[in-house]
């Protein structure tokens, strides 16, 4: 920063020094002469300058030179012999005042600045030296014992400056000597800062004074200077040789990481990235926990997976001892085997709002939890999940159901699998199948397809008011996590008796997918889809309790990111009976039979659950599926407005799922069925 103004010390043109021509050599001889008499002789005869005389200024001096000297140094003597008369020079106004030295600074003196580095003139001279590396005090020390008697030094601390008064000569030196002290100390240094991670500053740096305090630490003469830095936790080295500053710097990481091996207990934060800090805090407690070593053993199943019990429903008519129960084998796995080995208790805490963990543990332990914890505190990969919940409405070449088709019929060769687990189609506990049908709900069947042509397909039977989209859910959920998207409404059940109560369940379509990822891109979903509706039924009921009618699949299936899973297999029969004929003659009783007639529609569908999911595993793909819905949206917004054909059947799934029957009659007693939106 600028601390004085520079301009007041500038001299104007007239105040310029003499010069003289050293050409011309003089002798000087001097003999108990009034010093009045050799300044007349010096200055007023010799080099012709104009001077004032003080009347206090009194002596008599004696000088005989041996050789002859130039006229430069006339004014250096002049001013050596009146210092011995306790007399000065100075320069003010164009001449010189010869005055006592104890009046020479007051009144007479213009401050100069030093940096300005012009030649002083002969005589008393003030100047204001202003210091950049070295404290005014420090350096005004330094000068004590090195200045003259008749020199004046005085310090500035607020501006870091010195007020320097003195003989040219005298002055020159103080000058120089400044010049030594006051430089840049850290220029041409080697620095290092080493923070201290595992030890105190006060153990490192008496470690430290052991090694450079002995032998080598004296041949080292101060070159290497250690600074604490306590709230940096750290050192400071500086030193003018950088092989002791690397050297210096080992010993340093070498004394931090010796502490490592001890026991003391400190406490450790740790930021969780990625995960949460409450599941990380479970994870090391069980994992470190000490427990009795003596293992037992636990009817276990696999990590993220449930006990699941398979029953496939009996025929009317047949005996209980029909009806199949499968168990899944439980595994045995080994428990309390101990935590991990430590070297004393530990303890971790998570700070939920923080999302933190606090760990309670020596440095060596905390080392070894930091290695787990890094390889769980990872970013969780996303799951993009396509969901269509259909009802595809068999007859033609669908009569015997979607999996027939797949399998046996032009949609032969899928990868599918048939089997009696997972499916449920009731109403409340009340049956409303029998017969053939009765034994089909009990199946259910899973296909996959990695090349889209099950959508194709459904595309086709869309395109032939086969397809009723229920639901087209599109979800993006985090690995072992839950999504749930679901479209439904609360309906009012009765509870038990002899209290009324009224409970409220949703009902609707419900799709619960919970999806896992392995390294190798297999997608492991638990999936569970449920519709339900009210429906009328003959049963009777009390208190007038809706019926509800409940379709749902549970299943977990295994497929590749980017395939396709359909589950499908429940069917459903809807019988209904539609009066109708001459309005106003048709009801009538007895003879309304002849301007009228009843109609009986059989109407049969199965429910089918189409899965894709797709493995997020970087910015690059979540922006590409939002590419991909934005240009399904174009493509639906170009079809509504007739640009385009909206699913256009392709070749295969056309000759397959729209065949007329063998007798080449269509019902058309059947309703054509859309894709609702």
């Amino acid at each position: 920063g600028r601390f004085i103004d520079e301009k007041p010390l500038k001299h104007p043109e007239t105040a310029k020094l003499p010069t003289f021509d050293d050409k011309k050599e003089i002798t000087l001889n001097f003999e108990n002469t009034d010093i009045r008499e050799v300044v007349k002789v010096i200055l007023g005869d010799m080099l012709k300058l104009n001077y004032i005389i003080n009347p206090a200024v009194r002596g008599g001096v004696s000088m005989q030179t041996a050789a002859p000297i130039s006229r430069s140094e006339l004014l250096p003597t002049l001013e050596t012999l009146l210092r011995m008369n306790n007399a000065t020079l100075v320069w003010t106004d164009g001449q010189y005042q010869v005055v006592p030295v104890a009046k020479a600074t007051k009144g007479l003196l213009t401050p100069r600045l030093a940096e300005e580095r012009e030649p002083l003139p002969s005589g008393h001279n003030l100047v204001i030296r202003p210091l950049h590396n070295i404290g005014a005090d420090e350096m005004a020390d330094i000068l004590k014992p090195l200045v003259r008697d008749n020199s004046i030094v005085r310090v500035d601390p607020r501006r870091n400056l010195l007020l320097l008064a003195g003989s040219a000569r005298g002055l020159e030196q103080i000058l120089s000597i400044i010049d030594t002290f006051d430089v840049n100390w850290l220029k041409g240094l080697s620095v290092g800062f080493f923070p201290l991670h595992n030890n105190t500053i006060e153990q490192v740096q008496k470690d430290l004074d052991v090694v450079l305090g002995g032998e080598a630490g004296k041949a080292l003469g101060g070159l290497v200077r250690i600074t604490p830095i306590p709230s940096a936790n750290g050192l400071l080295v500086v030193t003018p040789q950088k092989d002791y500053l690397a050297e210096v710097g080992k010993w340093i990481r070498q004394f931090d990481r010796r502490s490592q091996a001890g026991d003391e207990q400190r406490i450790f934060i740790y930021r969780v990235r990625n995960g949460k800090a409450e599941d990380l805090a479970k994870l090391l407690n069980e994992l470190f926990a000490k427990k009795s070593k003596t293992a037992t053993l636990k009817r276990a199943v696999a990590p993220g997976l449930s006990p699941v019990e398979l029953v496939g429903k009996a025929a009317e008519g047949e005996t209980a001892a029909r009806k199949t129960v499968i168990k899944s084998t439980e595994n045995v796995a080994p428990e309390g085997g101990g935590g991990a080995t430590l070297t004393g208790d530990v303890r971790v805490v998570a700070d939920v709002e923080h999302n933190s963990l606090l760990i309670l543990a020596s440095a060596r332990d905390y080392r070894k939890m930091l290695d787990t914890l890094e390889k769980l505190d990872i970013i969780p990969l996303q799951v993009h999940i396509e969901a269509t919940i259909v009802e595809v409405l068999l007859k033609g070449h669908l009569k015997y159901g979607i999996s027939w088709f797949f399998q046996g019929g032009v949609g032969g060769g899928y990868d599918s699998t048939v089997g009696t687990g997972g499916v449920d189609s009731s109403v409340s506990g009340v049956d409303i199948t029998d017969g053939i049908d009765s034994l089909l709900n009990g199946f259910n069947w899973s296909l996959m397809d990695s090349t889209g042509n099950i959508r194709a397909v459904l595309n086709a039977f869309a395109n032939d008011s086969l397809v009723n989209v229920l639901s087209a859910p599109s979800v993006m959920v985090l690995d072992n996590q839950e999504a749930v998207p679901t479209l439904s409404q609360r309906q009012a059940t009765e509870g038990g008796l002899p209290v009324e109560t009224v409970n409220y369940r949703n009902t609707g379509i419900i799709l619960k997918v919970k999806p896992r990822v392995n390294p190798g891109g297999l997608v492991t979903m638990e999936v569970s889809q449920e519709v339900s509706a009210v429906v009328q039924t003959e049963v009777s009921t009390n208190h007038n309790q809706p019926t509800i009618q409940t379709r749902k699949i549970s299943s977990t299936v295994a497929v590749q990111s980017g395939h396709t899973v359909v589950l499908g297999g429940l069917i459903r029969d809807k019988r209904s009976n539609a009066q109708g004929g001459v309005p106003g003659f048709y009801k009538v009783p007895v003879l309304g039979a002849l301007f009228g007639g009843t109609e009986n529609r059989n109407e049969r569908v199965e429910l089918m659950v189409v899965l894709t999911p797709r493995v997020i595993t970087s910015a690059e793909d979540a922006l590409q599926i939002t590419h991909d819905f934005r240009d399904r949206l174009k493509k639906e917004f170009l079809a509504e407005a007739g640009v385009i054909e909206r699913n256009p059947p392709s070749k295969g799934a056309a000759q397959g799922g729209t065949e007329e029957p063998a007798d080449g009659n269509r019902e058309e007693s059947e309703p054509k069925r859309g894709v609702e939106k």
